[in-house]
């Protein structure tokens, strides 16, 4: 049977990203994406507990993890343990070496009490190693020791047993609590017999509902349904509620002599349950708790009170299930400074970025985000790259579309608490991303430079400061290009204008982007002027007091200035810069702000752009 899981919720989502993330580790990406559902057979499903464990085995290795943390610790005190130079350099070097062995022996002490669990003779063999790192002198010995450390770390059976009690402990306490093998009671089952007990408890019910549906379209005769069924019961997979309704078929109907379509009936009305989360009548159902996902779920029989009529039932399909079991490999991680008890702290969260969207679309955007180390610069906002590849990656996206991306961080601890917060596009931001951003904002040529303005405008900051900042370093710095502050100051005012603005936004964006760049090559030409004179180097000072009056809003300071500037060439001033007493369509830092963008652009090299261009 076919099953077709559609997108829905942002924890639905989620859990569909997770499901196509761990098959394609598994390299067996059984699922069709369509538009905006996955499609797979049930049948497909009966290894998936293996896929589901490999994934996170893969996801949290400790041996790996160790290795790669200790490695740089272990390169330095290779490279430098036997140098021998001046006093004051050798006794820096030493002190290094020595808090660099302290990093590798808190890191081992980590894994250490759980290794002497698992295996004695191994344990003994690490604290061995692990003792003699202080005392070790030479670059052999160290060789020696990390060979040591990390090979019996590596070691299959204590490896898998770290790695397997890490993920588990995650997935409990963040997600769902002690359900099915993340019972700290199966602790002591095998590796095998944990995938098992998922198999019994999230896709056992599935793979049989398959078999269910196919009764009901007619695929098998009395006989071949009373073989199958015995067989199922032979081979022990199926759980005691599957079990029952396959008793009852055998002993009241196919016993009994009754005919097939007596069974489907039976199946209609009794068997198939209606999902209160994807509407579907697929199979039976469980009701949601906070085994189900922790950060959206309480303890409804101890909250009935909460409940209309006290009726906590809120019954989920065995599909749902699965996928929202599937949200741990869904979800990205990202570090947060966080204000907590009048303190801030660095935080990892989680988070999912959800937007109307086909499948597609959605797994490359998480990918994205999951995968590009420019989202772990904690001084950035994680979102600034984030929108701007959304923006690139998907040229048609719609105002609706980007108005309607958000994203949805989480903190969870079972027992403990939940937080959930949303952030998302406001409505004249995503007009400025779908309809302008591709003539201003994306062709500014400094990456660096273009991340900030976007973080600005997503924390709803003015973007003035960082475009003063950045006027401030294109006066003192050789080589940059003041072109790019002109495309900021063209964004700026585009916000302002969609900020305010009702109607004719259009024409009123048309006509100020002509004006700033009327001012911008004015002030290329006034450059040009005093550079054919021999003049230049008045511009310096100018500059400084041109800025320093933006900045500060002394509007009389900076059209004296203006003004010396026009009579030294001999022309008139233009009427433009009335509009800084005005400011009716203007603000003066635009004004000013363009006008020195082209008055300093040309230190370094005559830029020329068509105003079609903009």
């Amino acid at each position: 049977m076919k099953i077709k899981v559609y997108l829905n919720d942002w924890f639905v989502n989620a859990g569909i990203i997770g499901f196509l993330r761990i098959l394609k580790n598994s390299n067996d990406e059984f699922a069709e994406k369509k538009s905006n559902y996955i499609e797979f057979e049930t049948e497909d499903l009966r290894n998936f507990e293996k896929y589901y464990f490999k994934y996170f085995m893969d996801k949290y290795d400790v041996a790996k993890k160790v290795e790669e943390r200790t490695a740089t610790a272990f390169e330095y005190i290779e490279n430098n343990i036997e140098i021998k130079s001046e006093d004051k350099e050798e006794k820096q070097i030493k002190e290094k070496i020595k808090s660099n062995k302290k990093y590798i022996k808190d890191t081992i002490k980590k894994q250490l009490d759980k290794i002497e669990k698992i295996n004695e003779q191994i344990y003994n063999e690490i604290k061995e190693a692990y003792n003699q790192i202080d005392k070790e002198e030479t670059k052999e010995g160290i060789i020696e020791i990390k060979n040591n450390l990390l090979n019996n770390i590596k070691n299959d059976a204590i490896n898998k047993k770290l790695t397997l009690n890490l993920f588990k402990s995650i997935l409990s306490n963040t997600y769902y609590g002690q359900v099915s093998f993340l019972n700290v009671i199966k602790t002591a089952l095998s590796y095998e017999e944990q995938q098992e007990l998922m198999y019994m408890d999230y896709i056992s019910n599935i793979v049989e509902t398959g078999f269910i549906h196919d009764i009901l379209e007619g695929k098998y005769n009395i006989e071949q349904i009373k073989e199958q069924i015995e067989t199922k019961e032979k081979e022990g997979r199926i759980t005691k509620e599957i079990e029952k309704i396959y008793s009852k078929i055998k002993k009241d109907y196919i016993e009994k002599c009754k005919n097939l379509e007596e069974i489907q009936k039976y199946i209609k009305e009794k068997v198939l349950q209606r999902c209160c989360m994807c509407e579907n009548e697929l199979g039976t159902t469980t009701n949601f708790s906070e085994g189900n996902f922790v950060p959206l779920a309480i303890s409804s029989d101890n909250a009935r009170n909460f409940f209309w009529n006290q009726n906590v039932k809120f019954p989920i399909c065995d599909v749902c299930k699965l996928i929202l079991f599937c949200i741990p490999a869904g979800v990205n991680n990202i570090i947060k400074t966080l204000k907590e008890n009048g303190e801030y702290k660095e935080k990892q969260l989680l988070n999912f970025v959800n937007y109307d969207t086909n499948i597609n679309q959605l797994l490359i955007t998480n990918n994205n985000f999951k995968n590009n180390s420019k989202y772990e610069n904690r001084a950035e906002n994680p979102y600034t790259q984030l929108i701007l590849d959304i923006v690139e990656q998907d040229k048609k996206i719609s105002e609706w579309q980007l108005q309607n991306i958000f994203v949805v961080e989480f903190d969870a601890e079972y027992k403990a608490y939940s937080r959930i917060e949303y952030f998302n596009i406001r409505k004249y931001v995503a007009q400025f991303f779908t309809l302008y951003a591709s003539s201003t904002l994306n062709r500014i040529v400094d990456y660096k430079y273009k991340l900030q303005v976007v973080d600005y405008i997503l924390k709803n900051k003015d973007i003035k400061y960082i475009i003063n900042d950045r006027l401030r370093d294109d006066i003192i710095k050789p080589k940059t290009n003041s072109y790019n502050s002109f495309l900021a100051i063209q964004t700026r005012k585009i916000l302002n204008i969609l900020k305010k603005e009702k109607r004719g936004v259009e024409e009123i964006i048309d006509k100020n982007n002509k004006k700033l760049y009327a001012l911008y090559n004015l002030g290329i030409e006034i450059h040009e002027e005093l550079k054919h004179k021999g003049e230049e180097n008045k511009l310096s000072g100018y500059t400084y007091k041109m800025l320093n009056s933006i900045k500060t809003g002394n509007k009389a300071d900076f059209m004296h200035i203006v003004i010396k500037l026009h009579m030294s060439i001999g022309k008139d001033v233009s009427p433009i810069f009335l509009e800084t007493r005005q400011e009716t369509n203007l603000d003066f830092e635009s004004i000013g702000q363009s006008f020195l963008a082209g008055l300093i652009s040309n230190k370094y090299e005559k830029k020329t752009q068509d105003n079609d261009e903009l």
